[in-house]
């Protein structure tokens, strides 16, 4: 009878965690899935993240957003080289986004890293925008060693997915819509709550 009973609660536990992760794969598959292709020192993608920030902050538990820091950069030897649009610096800063951003699995504090990072005056603030932003990380060991290397590569694939042809790109549910992007340059805000009345029912107090 005590083999009958344990075994019966060993199912009943196994059965909740089952329903909860369904729950939790339920709750993530009905995000708006964003991703951003986006370069350090761009300054359209500077100007963007004024929009980012706030959408971001309201409407988190309704997207999953995905940063990549590489825009219209490229690559050579396997990563040896990288070529950015505005330099090497822009180089360096997109790797070092990529280092801050893959050590955490807490979107809103990688939008928070990533908005704070773009608005300061250089790079020494990295430290700064990672702490206020809770992300603990060795952003010096990233940056020196082939894991940030792998990064920005893993980056350039992803971009290269879309092939932007102007940066910031907004890409929806990864797939790139011209007239979505245009509308997302000019109201993230509307065009993100526009596309969730699409996907799913929000409540009445949300995108008010």
């Amino acid at each position: 009878m005590n083999k009958l009973i344990t075994a019966f609660c060993i199912f009943a536990v196994l059965s909740c965690s089952l329903a909860e992760e369904t729950l939790r794969e339920k709750r993530q598959a009905e995000k708006l899935h964003v991703t951003l292709l986006y370069e350090s020192l761009c300054p359209d993608s500077r100007k963007f993240m004024h929009q980012l920030g706030p959408v971001h902050e309201e409407l988190k538990d309704y997207i999953d957003i995905e940063l990549v820091p590489f825009g219209k950069s490229s690559s050579e030897q396997n990563g040896a080289i990288f070529h950015c649009q505005h330099g090497p610096a822009e180089c360096e800063g997109n790797r070092l986004q990529s280092c801050v951003i893959s050590s955490s699995n807490d979107q809103a504090a990688q939008v928070k890293f990533v908005v704070c990072q773009m608005f300061a005056s250089n790079y020494a603030n990295a430290d700064k925008c990672a702490s206020q932003a809770n992300i603990r990380t060795d952003v010096e060991y990233c940056m020196k060693t082939p894991t940030g290397t792998k990064l920005q590569l893993d980056a350039e694939l992803i971009t290269n997915q879309y092939r932007p042809s102007f940066v910031p790109t907004i890409v929806y549910n990864r797939v790139f819509n011209q007239q979505l992007q245009d509308q997302s340059l000019r109201n993230f805000r509307a065009t993100v709550c526009y596309l969730l009345r699409q996907q799913i029912p929000l409540p009445a107090t949300v995108c008010q």
